[in-house]
């Protein structure tokens, strides 16, 4: 009896199926890694969409009548709206708020905070103190990136929209706040706030 192996012709067809295979085995691994990455991005971007919001609506619910000299100035009013950003630590909404904004520490003392949008990012703006001296800078930290425009509307007692708060003959804070958010992958989002 004569012993029969595997000819030449067998094993590289063999090797090429299995070659086959593991190519296949590699693009679908590669397919769910990248999808995969893909919703971790985008579940990322919306969960700080959703601080963003968490933390607007905390500060906007914190928000106290009490004017500020910030950057030196004149007294502003306890809250200001901009439709863009004028200067280097100007933002699009500025508001006095009481204590640390957490609820952690009521006996806080209030604080100037602000938010704008910033070579697509919104910041978040902290003054060291109400009344601060004129070169004292804000502490600034980004909430969200990729953002494409982020625009706010303020409504006052007859209703109508403004681009800018405190509107003439109007004063402390408006009836209600409109947050548009424009994301860069095309997602708009709007939010209001009354009090």
């Amino acid at each position: 009896m004569k012993a029969r192996g595997f000819t030449l012709l067998e094993v590289l067809i063999a090797l090429a199926i299995f070659a086959l295979l593991g190519m296949a085995a590699y693009a679908g691994l590669d397919a769910v890694l990248q999808a995969r990455a893909r919703l971790d991005a985008e579940n990322r971007q919306w969960r700080a969409v959703a601080l963003l919001w968490t933390r607007i609506e905390r500060d906007l619910s914190a928000w106290v009548e009490r004017p500020a000299r910030v950057r030196g100035g004149a007294p502003q009013a306890a809250f200001l709206g901009e439709a863009v950003v004028v200067s280097e630590y100007g933002a699009q909404l500025e508001l006095t708020r009481l204590g640390s904004g957490d609820g952690e520490d009521p006996l806080a003392p209030p604080e100037r905070i602000a938010y704008r949008l910033r070579d697509g990012k919104i910041e978040w703006l902290r003054w060291p103190a109400l009344d601060s001296a004129p070169h004292a800078r804000p502490e600034i930290a980004v909430l969200l990136d990729a953002v494409e425009a982020l625009e706010f509307g303020y409504r006052d007692d007859n209703g109508l929209w403004h681009a800018r708060w405190p509107v003439e003959g109007g004063s402390g804070r408006p009836g209600a706040v409109r947050m548009t958010l424009r994301l860069r992958s095309g997602e708009r989002i709007t939010r209001w706030h009354a009090w």
